[in-house]
């Protein structure tokens, strides 16, 4: 079995191969960078990241339940009670909660409030958010922080910050429609960083170790097919799936 700092040091090396891929998908990326969508298309892909983001506040929910009261648990739920000021208040990273910074994007881009309550989404979103609430269920609260966070929240902001550039000059999108992108570049350090020293804290185990990075690992494949179901649903290449939300 590692030691849980060469553990922790392996994780880092994996998200940084991770890190080479654009977080919301390459073909995306490069569409947005080379500004081949339409409106429309980029409306659809804004709808299906609204759908994804106001799901992430569920999953929350799984990792306060599955803590106990012992102190790296307390750490956990204050992690999350830091998390869960960004994406349901004012009082955090961004102008608005995040999930209502996603769905300013998409009115900005034409989605109506029918369109942001009854999204037409990619099937691997569906699949992601059904996996992600489901390991909030049923595993211990840091192994689906880690999952989420190490996942996604140590990604470095160097291709987002192109990328929102694109945005704005290619699609017109002013600063404030952007606000969803600003408010999560560094992220890293907020967000990341402090749960890989729970990592470290935690991860005693074979076996923990093992839920840790199956858990990472299983994130990151299925984040990334929702992101590139989302970007096929876009472009009209899929249907996708309708889901109710209010």
């Amino acid at each position: 079995m590692q030691t849980a700092d060469a553990f922790v040091q392996d994780l880092r090396a994996y998200i940084a191969k991770e890190d080479e891929k654009p977080l919301l998908g390459p073909s995306f990326y490069r569409a947005v960078l080379d500004g081949t969508l339409t409106r429309e298309q980029l409306k659809r892909w804004a709808v299906n990241l609204f759908y994804v983001t106001g799901q992430h506040i569920r999953a929350f929910g799984g990792i306060f339940l599955n803590t106990g009261l012992g102190p790296l648990d307390q750490k956990i739920r204050r992690h999350i009670v830091e998390n869960l000021i960004d994406e349901e208040t004012t009082m955090g990273r961004g102008d608005d909660a995040h999930w209502m910074l996603s769905m300013r994007l998409a009115k900005a881009l034409g989605a109506t409030d029918e369109e942001l309550m009854h999204p037409v989404v990619a099937k691997e979103a569906v699949d992601y958010v059904e996996w992600v609430l489901e390991l909030g269920r049923r595993e211990y609260g840091l192994v689906t922080l880690a999952a989420m966070s190490l996942g996604g929240e140590t990604r470095s902001d160097h291709s987002m910050r192109g990328f929102v550039r694109a945005l704005r000059e290619k699609y017109g999108l002013s600063r404030e429609d952007l606000e969803f992108f600003y408010a999560h570049m560094g992220e890293a350090e907020a967000h990341g960083e402090p749960v890989f020293a729970m990592v470290r804290e935690y991860a005693t185990t074979e076996e923990r170790q093992q839920k840790i990075r199956d858990s990472i690992r299983t994130w990151c494949e299925k984040f990334s097919a929702a992101q590139e179901g989302g970007y096929r649903v876009a472009l009209g290449i899929e249907q996708g799936v309708q889901v109710h939300l209010a």
